[in-house]
């Protein structure tokens, strides 16, 4: 989450099967908050999977296959002017003959100029080496940009996807029974997923008023070189972007490996040692650090329906979803790190029990109820056991864990849950104008103490239909209207284990005796559940026979006793502990316009866009604590939850501002800074979000195209840091708007800032604490009364390495973007050319096709976002940004 390093292993969502969808759905509002619990509190994605055919006998078969490719679309501008090592060539006598070498230990690209120099090069050594060292066999090679550059390591992914469905229906029953299987080879080198996808999905009538339903989904996935990432030295974005050297050849760098086995690696420790300093070669990384793993889930229902009478039914179900996954990484011997493998294994099951009471009935012409009511008992276990080796591998290429140097470490864990629901809701509707629908919820949860584990949900909405109206049913202008308003109460529970204490093996043993310990976070016997209470208000209308509509919702919520984990001092024995604290406001609009244009026969033009705008604010913490750190970045920054800001506010040091907000520069001709490290420099939170969607149909052929816009929000750049300070990308040699940087060029003629370096624009001066003030001064340090321009020339080199060591703030981006993200071109053939095969269609897509708007160009906002959770704001090593062309082909008979 912090952009510090790891793996990439996917997110579960993936395994959803788009070709056994029916229809998606959002649940938004009070209701569905509090229907579905805690776990509905945002909203509820309702997916409705594909099942066999009603009223329709015999067997169908549906055939759906496709062909996607990805590439690399965004990745940083580099710099081609200048090679690795920091400042001229070393001069070394080998084989007889005074030779220039680049620094190889050196993984920094302030290096000569390429003028054409002929050098002798990281693989030119190499090769001579391998020859035996033969007298006059040492071969020189030219100083210059490489003909393949980074965009060449990246290959182009290819995905087959192939999906058939069989469906089949009689009298009494009906089946779906579908099998997917999708083929990727990943744009990184040594790097592919194969999924095999089983659904089935069937009803069955056991009588007159006994009904069975089931649907069962089974996935197994294999995957190959998993991506590192973040600030990782297996995150080959790490070694391009970071640090590097701008010389390198993609084409040489894959001959990665000597005759020996041996790494041939461009970061030597020297001309005459072989073995890396800091980096890999990256298709080392990519061959020899690889990972695998797989993974084994089983997800689906069962359940009876039994009719009581015509308007009452009862339905018992049980739902499960269980995974077991397992994964090896592996660092090879000959890496720059210590070699190391680990197995693990980690096993989830989820399994909910389910009984449900329906009501339905038309009570009068103008009145109709509906009353469900239902219990639910959700278990829930997970358990891990990781082995990992320690101190080396004894053999190379052998990856287990008896191949450790060191005693094996074992990490074995397991957790349990479980959540005892009772639920209701009911909706009474009044001459299909009046509606009004209560629901409520009551959770025990094992995870909360026993006198605070109950918590309550209730909700209600009123509906107002007035196109039901009379004088309004038969108007021309109003096709549907209604007003709505709601309001719910929704709790959350915690993890398991922050309650009492618990004891942890760990591991090694001291002497043969086994360890424990207690863990560093003080629990907390007295939580209590989370709180969010929320209303809101909305509309949806359509008018001209639905040519053009507006869905509107206004909303406010508020949280209380947010279970939150806070630091304390060590001397306790603890470093945080377990507490209810704080109250969070989340007050925002959601609007949808859609429109159609045109609509004739043959030609239809649909348009709708969707807006949302959510203002968040912290509006306390705990007793007089102002301001939590959430994390800290890897290098600088931290995210936090400070009092009266956005949830995750990015802090660290400013630069120097006088009362008019021009930046303050040393007589030294460098950026002041502030000596806090706690200045807000941005929120996460965007501003809004913007969505434009637009399909055309013309005669049987569709277009259809979405634009994505975001508005505000930030982020920290830890590769933009480390790439000025290493000389990587463009900015250090030449950029034609360093006004955008207040940086002007010491010689904007030369085209080239390292030979004349740069004059920051500001005015000279410090900050005074005692008048809280700055105080201007000229360029030898004397007080003058009238600010004084900067005219001060810094080097580039100082000027780079000053975006680690001076303010955080040059490191912060806007991470607002627009995004071409879906342009798609399909056609369907009519029936009369296709014979007996129905809805013959061929479509072709591309994804993520152009971004504009981008405060930092170099970074894709929604890429450089390491984590899906709550911890957002801080890219680490970011992965490019990818963009995707697909051509598919769907049929049935």
């Amino acid at each position: 989450a912090r952009g510090a390093g790891g793996i990439d292993y996917g997110n579960m969502a993936n395994d959803i099967n788009p070709d056994d969808i029916e229809s998606m759905s959002i649940l938004k509002g009070p209701s569905a908050a509090a229907l579905y619990g805690s776990r509905g509190a945002n909203g509820v994605i309702m997916i409705t999977t594909k099942k066999g055919p009603k009223g329709k006998k015999g067997i169908g078969v549906s055939v759906n296959s496709g062909v996607a490719f990805e590439t690399v679309g965004l990745l940083p501008y580099y710099q081609r002017s200048y090679g690795g090592g920091y400042g001229g060539f070393d001069e070394v006598e080998i084989d007889g003959k005074t030779r220039l070498l680049p620094a190889y230990a050196i993984d920094e690209s302030w290096g000569p100029k390429y003028e054409g120099q002929s050098v002798v090069s990281w693989f030119n050594l190499f090769d001579w080496e391998a020859d035996g060292k033969p007298a006059g066999g040492l071969e020189e090679s030219t100083w210059e940009a490489p003909a393949n550059d980074v965009d060449a390591f990246f290959e182009t992914g290819v995905t087959w996807t192939n999906n058939v469905a069989v469906t089949g229906a009689n009298d009494d029953g009906s089946f779906r029974l579908s099998y997917t299987n999708m083929t990727s080879d990943g744009y990184m080198p040594n790097s592919q997923i194969d999924k095999n996808t089983v659904n089935f999905s069937g009803a069955q009538n056991l009588g007159d008023k006994l009904h069975a339903n089931a649907v069962v989904t089974y996935i197994r996935t294999d995957a190959l070189g998993r991506a590192y990432t973040g600030y990782d030295d297996n995150n080959v974005m790490q070694k391009f972007t970071q640090w590097g050297q701008r010389q390198l050849d993609m084409e040489r760098l894959s001959n990665y490996v000597n005759p020996d086995g041996t790494q041939r690696v461009w970061n030597r420790s020297a001309w005459d040692i072989q073995s890396p300093e800091y980096s890999n070669n990256p298709y080392w990384t990519a061959y020899e650090n690889y990972t695998t793993d797989s993974r084994d889930r089983v997800y689906g229902n069962m359940g009876l329906v039994y009719d009581i009478t015509d308007f009452l039914k009862v339905k018992g179900t049980v739902y499960t979803d269980f995974y077991t996954f397992r994964n090896h990484e592996r660092i090879a011997i000959g890496s720059q790190e210590t070699p190391y493998y680990s197995e693990g294994i980690r096993q989830y099951q989820e399994n909910n029990y389910e009984a449900l009471l329906m009501f339905d009935k038309q009570l009068s012409e103008d009145i109709s109820l509906k009353v469900n009511a239902g219990a639910n008992l959700r278990k829930t276990n997970y358990f891990r056991n990781i082995g990992e080796t320690s101190g080396g591998l004894v053999l190379p290429d052998l990856f287990t864990l008896g191949n450790s140097v060191d005693p094996v470490v074992i990490d074995d864990y397991n957790r349990k849950k479980e959540v005892h629901s009772l639920f209701g809701n009911a909706s009474i509707g009044w001459k299909y104008m009046l509606y009004l629908d209560l629901t409520a919820r009551n959770d025990w949860s094992s995870t909360l103490p026993t006198e605070n584990n109950s918590y309550f949900y209730p909700s209600v909405t009123g509906t107002f239909v007035f196109s039901e109206m009379a004088g309004l049913q038969d108007a021309d202008w109003l096709s549907f209207g209604k007003v709505r308003a709601g309001w719910a109460s929704v709790g959350n529970d915690t993890d398991p284990y922050n309650l009492m204490e618990t004891y942890t093996n760990y591991a090694p043993n001291f002497n043969g005796v086994p360890r424990y310990s207690v863990p560093n976070s003080l629990p907390n016997a007295n939580l209590l559940p989370e709180r969010t209470n929320s209303w809101e208000v909305g509309t949806e209308m359509s008018f001209l026979d639905n040519r053009l509509g507006v869905d509107f919702t206004y909303y406010s919520m508020l949280t209380t006793d947010l279970i939150t984990e806070i630091d304390i001092t060590a001397a306790t024995g603890y470093t945080s502990k377990w507490i209810n604290a704080g109250q969070m406001s989340n007050k925002g609009i959601e609007l949808m316009l859609s429109a159609t244009p045109v609509r004739q026969s043959n030609f239809e033009w649909n348009f709708a866009l969707n807006f949302a705008k959510n203002q968040n604010e912290l509006l306390e913490l705990y007793q007089d604590i102002e301001n939590y750190r959430l994390i800290n970045g890897p290098f600088k920054v931290t995210v936090n939850a400070s009092v009266g800001q956005p949830y995750g506010v990015l802090m660290g040091s400013d630069f120097v501002y006088d009362a008019d907000g021009n930046k303050i520069v040393g007589t030294n001709g460098r950026w002041q800074k502030t000596a806090s490290t706690n200045e807000v420099l941005g929120s996460v939170m965007p501003n809004y979000n913007l969505g434009i969607i637009n399909n055309f149909k013309i005669f049987g052929a569709d277009l259809g195209f979405v634009i994505d816009i975001q508005n505000g929000g930030s982020y920290f750049s830890t590769s933009y840091m480390w790439a000025m300070y290493s000389g990587m990308i463009e900015e250090t040699v030449w950029y034609d708007d360093y006004e955008s940087m207040d940086v002007t060029p010491a010689n904007p003629d030369a085209q080239d800032i390292r030979e004349d370096g740069v004059i920051l624009n500001g005015y000279y001066g410090y900050w005074d604490d005692a008048t809280e003030s700055v105080v201007y001064t000229d360029a030898d340090g004397n007080v003058v009364d009238a600010p004084v321009a900067n005219e001060t020339a810094i080097s580039a080199t100082r000027w780079c390495a000053d975006f680690y060591s001076k303010a955080d703030a040059q490191e912060v981006f806007d991470a607002s973007y627009i995004k071409l993200r879906e342009l798609t071109l399909g056609y369907t053939l009519p029936k009369k050319l296709t014979g007996p095969i129905n809805n013959l269609r061929i479509a072709a897509y591309g994804r993520n096709l152009l971004i504009m708007g981008l405060d930092n160009r170099h970074f894709d906002p929604e890429s450089a976002i390491t984590s899906s959770g709550n911890i957002q704001g801080i890219e680490g090593a970011a992965l490019p940004s990818m963009r995707n062309f697909g051509i598919n082909l769907s049929f049935n008979f």
